[in-house]
């Protein structure tokens, strides 16, 4: 038996900025308070945004691993 499973992750948007590289979940880019930043380069938001991502995706494997339905997830910046 062959492990398959598919994951439709949060989407992210970025912005630049005179100060710097911001970025939110596209679905919350219209509330300020959802935009996290500065950060120095596009390498340094993407990397903070593929953490949240591994999170992600770990936060709803470990429990199929372990037989039990997913547990809902945290927003963001949690």
């Amino acid at each position: 038996m062959q492990e398959h499973f598919i994951y439709a992750l949060t989407a992210f948007t970025v912005e630049k900025r005179a100060a710097g590289w911001y970025f939110a979940q596209s679905a919350k880019r219209h509330r300020s308070d959802d935009w996290r930043g500065p950060y120095r380069s596009e390498a340094s938001v993407a990397l903070v945004i593929a953490r949240q991502l591994r999170r992600e995706i770990a936060e709803r494997y470990q429990p199929q691993l372990d037989g039990s339905k997913p547990a809902r997830l945290k927003a963001s910046g949690s």
